[in-house]
């Protein structure tokens, strides 16, 4: 049993927080070692995880780790949905597999450039229209449930209270996205800067669906980086001029 929680929260200018209140590295590390042996974890939630970590974001992941404590992250300042990261992911590893597992649970989720996440809920099945609903299982059958990476622009969700309809003006295809997460597929949207992210928002996706208003910004070898371990999702490319998903081919 956890006697001890620790939440240390990092700010995007290196404040440091424990439990919400301001301390130095050295009154940090003081706590940490007063707290209990065995009996204690660190909750560590970093704002804006996607962006450049602040210098002291390294000697406050070191204390930590010198003394050995078990640590859950965080990609919410309160904490609520802290989780233990997978042994040597990077920081991008550890918010896609919160977002992937919100996805799973019926949340359309968009991570927004920020590093902050939105989850929209996806419509109850019994209360979309049949006919949308037979048009998303001829596109793709719910019968196997699929994990889908979109590659679109996010900038929309940063809106003080972002609407569906700001998100259909910014990806064109966002009702079909919400359709598929109706019939239970799990769906999440990101804007891929850099080749570490595209990699991560990729990770465990079956299908990878590129907004064609993206691709010139892609990196040269992005659909290779779509592709991890044994898994090498299908690749969909949704034109603007035409509205039709075209598939695109994975690099060898």
């Amino acid at each position: 049993m956890v006697a001890t929680i620790l939440k240390v929260s990092l700010m995007s200018d290196g404040a440091l927080l424990l439990d919400s209140k301001p301390v130095t590295p050295s009154e940090l590390a003081a706590a940490l070692d007063a707290a209990p042996s065995g009996e204690s974890v660190v909750w560590y939630y970093r704002e804006n995880a996607t962006g450049e970590a602040p210098p002291i974001a390294t000697e406050v992941m070191k204390l930590v780790t010198e003394r050995r404590l078990p640590i859950r992250l965080s990609t919410k300042p309160d904490f609520s949905d802290s989780f233990q990261p997978e042994a040597g992911g990077s920081v991008y590893d550890q918010i896609f597999a919160v977002i992937r597992k919100g996805a799973a649970e019926r949340q359309l989720k968009i991570l927004r450039p920020d590093g902050k996440l939105l989850g929209i809920p996806a419509l109850a099945r019994e209360a979309a229209p049949p006919d949308q609903i037979a048009a998303m299982e001829r596109m793709l059958p719910s019968t196997v449930q699929r994990r889908i990476a979109v590659l679109g622009n996010t900038s929309w969700a940063m809106a003080q209270q972002p609407t569906i309809q700001d998100a259909g003006r910014a990806i064109p295809f966002f009702g079909m996205l919400m359709g598929f997460a109706s019939i239970g597929h799990a769906v999440w949207v990101f804007d891929p800067a850099t080749a570490a992210v595209l990699a991560a928002g990729c990770r465990e996706a079956d299908l990878v669906i590129v907004d064609s208003e993206k691709v010139s910004a892609l990196p040269p070898n992005w659909q290779a980086l779509t592709a991890t371990g044994t898994r090498r999702p299908q690749i969909l490319v949704h034109d603007r001029a035409t509205y039709q998903l075209k598939k695109a081919t994975v690099a060898p």
